[in-house]
């Protein structure tokens, strides 16, 4: 009875993508939060929430009864039809939303050639990681090791940085202004190591499709003194630079440094995790715990 709860939990948040849709939701709180120094809107954060939701249900949607490779696809075969309506709606839902209430659309108008740019590049990734393939002989871009990683950091920061930013302020933001560069760069090195460490999750699978992401090709333990400990220390020199130049309290600076330091032992942990709802939830935990003492901070603490 205890096992099918658990079994009936991960499902709820995990298998559905739940989990994801509360990072990526907490993320864009935080963002705005740091950068606009205001609380996103109710439609806003709904429309990041239902777009992660969709993106990622889509991601595990194709699964067949011949690639069962653990609980996920299970739960994913045993609610194929439920998942095939839920997107549906879901989709039309993330329309509506981005259309009527966020008026996107007049929003794209008004943005500098650059910025729309940069939509579009995100785009572009998010389509080519499952139809490269179909396109060029060569062009997926899930075999193609740091470049899959970096591709996943980048959409995420779009994502979850550059777009709520642009929703909130109806598009009239100055990216120059303020530092965002320097925290956009934060937030991409974050999640760049965390989505070198993502692929732990799915190793055996990606060794029997030939999947050649870093952690496949290299193995976990190389790959953390190769990529993993210098993009920390990266990481924790851009956050010393924006606690410098902003002349913040040192507190600001005990985030990065604790999340940093949490970064090397779920490195150390998941080596000895089999289960993936083990390494989703110390892998993609550390967004909600990034997230989380970052609106803390800002809330008690000011910008």
């Amino acid at each position: 009875m205890k096992g099918n709860s658990f079994f009936i939990w991960k499902g709820l948040l995990l298998w559905s993508n739940h989990f994801y849709g509360i990072a990526a939701s907490l993320l864009t709180i935080e963002t705005t939060m740091l950068i606009l120094n205001q609380l996103p809107s109710f439609f806003l954060v709904a429309f990041i929430y239902i777009g992660t939701l969709v993106y990622y249900t889509y991601a595990y949607f194709n699964e067949t009864s011949t690639g069962l490779y653990n609980e996920r696809s299970k739960w994913y075969q045993s609610n194929k039809g439920y998942l095939k309506i839920r997107q549906i709606f879901l989709i039309l839902l993330c329309i509506s939303i981005g259309v009527f209430k966020l008026q996107l659309i007049e929003i794209f108008i008004l943005l500098s050639i650059g910025l729309k740019l940069i939509l579009c590049i995100a785009l572009v990734i998010i389509l080519l990681y499952y139809y490269a393939h179909k396109i060029f002989k060569r062009g997926n871009l899930r075999k193609k090791g740091l470049l899959k990683s970096m591709s996943i950091a980048w959409v995420w920061v779009v994502v979850c940085f550059i777009l709520p930013i642009v929703i909130q302020s109806q598009g009239k933001y100055n990216f120059s202004a303020h530092y965002a560069l320097p925290h956009l760069l934060q937030l991409y090195l974050f999640i760049l190591i965390l989505a070198i460490l993502f692929d732990i999750k799915d190793i055996n699978r990606d060794n029997d499709e030939n999947i050649k992401t870093l952690v496949a090709k290299y193995g976990i333990k190389p790959i953390m003194y190769t990529f993993i400990f210098p993009l920390v220390l990266v990481y924790l020199w851009v956050s010393f630079f924006l606690l410098f130049r902003l002349h913040k309290s040192f507190v600001y600076f005990l985030t990065p440094l604790l999340i940093s330091f949490l970064i090397v032992m779920v490195g150390y942990l998941v080596q000895k995790r089999k289960t993936i709802h083990e390494n989703i939830l110390l892998i993609d935990g550390l967004i909600l715990i990034k997230a989380l003492l970052g609106i803390l901070l800002l809330l008690f603490a000011g910008k």
